[in-house]
C-alpha cells in the first residue's frame, strides 16, 4: 500500500475519533446548562458515565 496513503487514513481516523469526542462532550455541556447551579447529580446519568469512561474518566 501507498505510505502516503496509509497516512492519510491514519489522519482520517484521527480527526473522527476525535470528532466523535467533541460531540459526545457536548451533549453533556449542553446537560449541565440546563440545570440550576448545584445540580450536577442529575446530568450525571447512567449514560453520561457511560461516555465518561469511554474516555478514561472515573
Amino acid at each position: 500500500m501507498n505510505p502516503w496513503r496509509e497516512k492519510v487514513l491514519a489522519f482520517n481516523r484521527d480527526v473522527a475519533e476525535k470528532g466523535e469526542k467533541a460531540s459526545d462532550l457536548e451533549q453533556m455541556i449542553a446537560a449541565m446548562a440546563q440545570l440550576p447551579p448545584g445540580q450536577l447529580k442529575k446530568v450525571l446519568t447512567e449514560d453520561v458515565m457511560i461516555i465518561l469512561a469511554k474516555y478514561g474518566i472515573e
